[in-house]
């Protein structure tokens, strides 16, 4: 069943393309954004010509770190795409109906796909250092390898839930939309925080959340009790949406 499911992927070519999603999303949004990031910039000296000038030594979040936090997390969430149809595709060849072990069959379904969300933010890593040189602490790693827990948990559950490949599809990208809007993967999270409205509703997503712990940690400010409440927000989720897969499966999952 894990060979199955590992052969699976590396067939798929579309799990490659959500690999090299990040990186390429971020250089097209912080070029972009980069006349606008010096303009604004602009206007503000000539603002502040005449006012105190506090200078600040510390270090600066540009478009392209910004965009490069937000856009990988933005992918790790599209994870929940490729797990719901995974398993929406074994209901609907009815291999579901012939599994014995069905917590066993979401447990591997769950572990192959965080393994490749592991691999992609490997790679992207590796690629943001070489490409945009951006380098991220262990500390930000740690946070970057929780948010796909709760994208292949949500895909697995719309995925036992779904009637069909439209609805299934058109869920999850709903959702997985809304949180890459709210956590800034579609404009930058400095703008969103500044935008009337936009700067609550923003805090709906759990990526903004995750955003704001690695950004924290990239220029060297104490977590606090950000950390708790992603802790805290991840426990809840999963507590959630494992007990409903569990109801799911005891009802009977068939299409």
């Amino acid at each position: 069943m894990l060979k199955k499911e590992i052969k699976a992927i590396i067939k798929n070519p579309v799990y490659f393309i959500i690999m090299c999603l990040p990186q390429l999303l971020t250089f097209i949004m912080s070029e972009g954004t980069k006349n606008y990031l010096s303009q604004h910039i602009q206007s503000i000296m000539k603002v502040n010509t005449a006012k105190e000038v506090i200078m600040y030594n510390g270090v600066l979040l540009n478009s392209k770190v910004q965009f490069a936090v937000s856009e990988l997390n933005f992918m790790l969430m599209m994870c929940a795409i490729l797990a719901g149809l995974s398993i929406f595709e074994e209901r609907k060849l009815h291999v579901w109906n012939r599994v014995v072990d069905k917590g066993n069959f979401i447990i591997i379904k769950f572990i192959t796909h965080y393994v490749f969300s592991l691999i992609l933010i490997g790679f992207n890593v590796l690629g943001f250092y070489i490409l945009f040189n951006i380098s991220f602490s262990t500390e930000s790693l740690y946070i970057f390898i929780t948010v796909p827990i709760m994208s292949i948990i949500l895909g697995l559950f719309v995925g036992l839930l779904a009637a069909n490949r439209a609805m299934l599809s058109n869920t999850i990208l709903m959702i997985v939309m809304l949180t890459g809007y709210f956590g800034g993967a579609l404009s930058l999270t400095s703008v969103l925080s500044n935008t009337k409205f936009m700067n609550v509703l923003m805090y709906s997503s759990p990526l903004t959340m995750a955003n704001r712990l690695i950004f924290k940690n990239l220029v060297h400010i104490n977590w606090g009790n950000d950390l708790w409440i992603w802790i805290l927000m991840i426990f809840v989720f999963v507590v959630i949406f494992v007990s409903l897969i569990g109801r799911r499966v005891k009802n009977g999952a068939s299409i």
